[in-house]
């Protein structure tokens, strides 16, 4: 009886074990099925995000306003406009400074170096300069004026003569001598052959700019023995040119005079209209002359345009016409606090009939 009990309860466990898997809940959806759910839930909310505008608020910090120079005030003092080559000089500072509208106080230093120093006195009493040029070839004078100026405190851009101190704009004389001397050697090649070259005169100043302009004197003595090597010492005599042109002829004739038998004559001056001078005396004289000068004034190019007088080879170009051009830009720089280069140079070129219309088309 026992035992048929204890085998009752256990058919009855078992069956209930059959039974208990057919009450459970339904099998959950395979993994593949979850993995497509959940995808397309992801782009429906992505979908949502998007076409919710979102509002941002953006602050804008305005950039720094560009330096102008218009309006300010500048001085520039002259050299001396009775000569060609500062005339055009003058003009072009005029003409950059209106175009730039700054307002530009002109002095003439008249060639007097009591004259530069009495005009930097006036430009510092101002007090309402913001930049001077000053234009002085008297180097004595010009480290008083520095003084000047740097007791103002006003800035100041030397042009074509240092200024201690200062910012240099202008011409690297060593260089445009040494062109002036190489163009005027490779002239006597051309004209005269195999023939040799019996003198060559080269003009010295003592006066004005002296240190600059004998950069220009050992420039040309470099070139022309660089390219005639035969030259003796003898054979290349320095001489004081003066400080016009009726001083500039009238030392080439003293000098000729000193040497009757040159018969083939180089010449080369520290400017354009003592070049002209020299060679029109030289010419006088019955010699075969050439010349060249520096600078690239309005006689030097007329000089090559017209052929008058003949022998004037060339001019170690100084582009006068572009002084305001470079000049004005560079004291806005500098007034804007700009780094600028303590020395800034002419890039010169020496100009001949062969490459005239390049630079001055008709």
């Amino acid at each position: 009886m026992k035992q048929a009990r204890i085998m009752l309860l256990f058919v009855i466990t078992i069956g209930l074990l059959f039974t208990v898997p057919a009450c459970s809940p339904a099998p959950t959806p395979t993994p593949e099925k979850v993995v497509e759910t959940v995808e397309v839930k992801v782009v429906e909310k992505v979908i949502e995000t998007v076409e919710v505008p979102v509002e941002v608020e953006v602050e804008i910090t305005p950039t720094a306003q560009v330096f102008s120079c218009e309006g300010k005030k500048m001085a520039y003092a002259s050299f001396g406009s009775q000569f060609a080559f500062i005339a055009i000089v003058d003009q072009s500072m005029k003409d950059a400074a209106e175009e730039a509208g700054v307002e530009l106080l002109f002095l003439d230093n008249e060639f007097s170096p009591e004259k530069a120093v009495e005009n930097a006195e006036i430009i510092a009493s101002r007090g309402d300069i913001d930049l001077v040029f000053e234009f002085n070839y008297y180097e004595q004078q010009n480290y008083v004026i520095g003084e000047i100026f740097e007791d103002a405190g006003i800035p100041v851009i030397a042009i074509d003569i240092p200024i201690p101190g200062t910012l240099y704009y202008g011409g690297n004389n060593y260089v445009a001598g040494k062109l002036a001397g190489v163009g005027l050697a490779e002239a006597a090649k051309t004209k005269w052959g195999d023939q040799p070259v019996d003198l060559v005169l080269v003009e010295a100043q003592d006066l004005a700019g002296q240190q600059t302009l004998e950069q220009r004197t050992l420039g040309i003595i470099a070139g022309v023995k660089e390219t005639l090597p035969y030259l003796t010492e003898e054979q290349v005599v320095r001489f004081e040119g003066g400080a016009n042109v009726d001083e500039a002829a009238e030392a080439v004739r003293t000098t000729l005079e000193a040497n009757p038998k040159a018969e083939r004559v180089l010449i080369g001056m520290l400017g354009d209209s003592n070049a002209i001078a020299a060679l029109n005396y030289a010419q006088e004289s019955g010699r075969d002359v050439l010349a060249a000068g520096i600078g690239g004034d309005d006689v030097g190019i007329n000089a090559l345009r017209s052929g008058t007088p003949p022998g004037f080879v060339g001019t170690s170009l100084f582009l006068p016409e572009n002084y305001g051009k470079d000049l004005i830009p560079l004291a806005c720089d500098i007034l804007a606090g700009k780094q600028v280069p303590a020395e800034v140079f002419v890039n010169h070129v020496f100009l001949t009939v062969d490459n005239l219309l390049e630079y001055y088309p008709k």
